[in-house]
């Protein structure tokens, strides 16, 4: 089960996400994404609540991030649980995304 609360400003967009990103949520979280209205500079994945991450979650989060940039928006994947965080750095996706894009909670 996946939870995505939205909450925004005049160009940025924060979507607070809950549960799990896996092969059963990921139609849910793309489809989030590509209903972000136009005009955005900013959206902001918040992790916080997100307890696991399978391979298809990170596959559509790297095409969900590579989507948005091509829109000139800038992507941050904030407040990173440190457990998904190791996952991440273990597959390398911050060097592959750009590491300034992505945030771990100590």
């Amino acid at each position: 089960m996946l939870e995505i609360a939205t909450s925004s400003g005049k160009s940025l967009i924060c979507l607070k996400m809950s549960g799990e990103l896996d092969i059963s949520t990921v139609d849910q979280f793309r489809l989030s994404v590509e209903r972000l209205p136009d005009g955005l500079t900013e959206v902001d994945l918040d992790f916080f609540g997100i307890e696991f991450v399978d391979s298809t979650g990170i596959g559509t989060l790297i095409k969900v991030m590579n989507d948005l940039r091509e829109r000139e928006i800038r992507v941050m994947v904030i407040r990173i649980p440190k457990e998904i965080y190791e996952v991440f750095d273990l597959l390398s996706i911050p060097e592959l995304m750009g590491e300034e894009s992505f945030e771990c909670l100590d």
